[in-house]
């Protein structure tokens, strides 16, 4: 199975009691979007993809779409540094506009998160924000001393170690991505990556996956 990071602790957590109720096991591979879109474009080995929906319309190597439900943007801040209080769309937005940069990934680079977080950061409410967009993953923004606060999706913010995580973006904000999962076209065994993806869109698994920073539509 191929995934981006921010769906892999979520992916991790069903895949086991998927393999030992079918015996089946399941291998997580990917990392970045493009790692994941390189591997599809190489014929490489997979039977199961789990990307952002948008993504879908972008190759052709995947048959199917089925939504999986929504990983949410999260706030983080660099380890050791005081945490901040989001709990209120206002509080959200004066740690915002005190901060000496936001960081976050290049919507340019084509990256759901960005583009999404761009389009909550271009709102009038937010037009004295001080942006720092970055190749790669927002917290590099924090390592490099160019921002203080980093918005990226909060299960990559949450394995990080280097990483306090302050919560998620106020919901009223809709900062989200929507992720779907699909049977890729070069898969060996499509009876059995259907049952996988069967077992991943249960309802009964709506809990894990918000344990793990992703909500079912």
């Amino acid at each position: 199975m191929l995934s981006p990071a921010s769906a892999v602790p979520g992916l991790q957590a069903l895949t086991q009691p998927f393999t030992a109720k079918t015996g089946v096991a399941v291998t997580l591979a990917g990392g970045g979007r493009d790692k994941v879109f390189a591997i599809l474009k190489a014929g490489g080995p997979a039977d199961v993809v789990v990307l952002p929906s948008n993504d879908f319309a972008e190759t052709r190597t995947i048959t199917g779409m089925t939504p999986l439900g929504r990983i949410v943007v999260g706030v983080g801040v660099k380890a050791g540094s005081k945490v901040p209080d989001i709990s209120t769309p206002e509080k959200f937005r004066q740690v915002l506009l005190a901060a000496k940069g936001v960081a976050y990934a290049d919507p340019a680079a084509g990256t759901s998160a960005g583009k999404v977080i761009d389009q909550m950061l271009n709102a009038p409410e937010f037009k004295d924000v001080k942006r720092v967009p970055v190749q790669g993953l927002a917290v590099t923004g924090l390592t490099s001393g160019k921002a203080d606060i980093a918005l990226q999706l909060l299960p990559e913010l949450a394995a990080n170690k280097d990483v306090v995580l302050a919560g998620p973006v106020p919901e009223s904000f809709g900062a989200g991505v929507d992720f779907s999962v699909g049977i890729a076209a070069a898969s060996l065994d499509a009876m059995q990556a259907q049952r996988l993806v069967d077992f991943l869109t249960d309802r009964q698994n709506a809990a894990l996956w918000r344990t793990n920073g992703l909500v079912r539509n």
